[in-house]
């Protein structure tokens, strides 16, 4: 939450008699939130791989997607810059590569982030690790997706969409 708080105008607080509010809990395996404020309380999942990472990407991840964040790799315009590889996705996971539409998904007409903390990984969820799900189709990105924290084009969304004004603040 101190990576929010240095980097932009969003304040986790703690909560006092709210009827809304995030209650992070480590209750079951993995990493899972809902993504935009639903009201009343919000559990935000942040399983052992969440947390026993030094990389805090995970918990991150998550948090952005309380915030109102979907995966940068179901934009409305991903088909411009990845493929997906249906074939190699294990079933239980498809709906996560499903794409969204822009009434879903708000661009805030910033450019397509390959290393945001909100995009998979290429062989996330694969069948066959050795064959990548995500593959970009443009540039040579070194690593679709990463979890050592949020990207500079990540701070720059979070900034436009709650339209932080910290004249201050650098994204790093």
């Amino acid at each position: 939450m101190n990576e929010f708080h240095k980097r932009t105008c969003i304040r986790f607080l703690p909560r006092t008699s709210e009827d809304g509010y995030i209650q992070i809990t480590r209750s079951v395996h993995g990493c899972k939130s809902a993504i935009g404020r639903k009201g009343g309380p919000q559990t935000v999942n942040l399983g052992d791989r969440c947390t026993e990472s030094e990389l805090p990407g995970f918990a991150i991840h998550e948090l952005m997607h309380t915030i109102g964040f979907e995966h940068e790799h179901q934009r409305p315009d991903r088909d411009n810059y990845v493929s997906i590889n249906w074939d190699n996705i294990k079933p239980e996971h498809r709906f996560e590569f499903i794409k969204k539409s822009a009434g879903q998904v708000n661009t805030l007409g910033l450019p397509y982030d390959y290393g945001s903390v909100m995009h998979y990984p290429k062989v996330v969820f694969a069948i066959d690790r050795h064959v990548p799900v995500i593959t970009a189709l443009k540039g040579n990105p070194s690593e679709l997706g990463q979890r050592a924290g949020f990207s500079a084009l990540d701070v720059k969304k979070m900034n436009k969409l709650y339209k932080c004004v910290l004249p201050f603040m650098s994204p790093w």
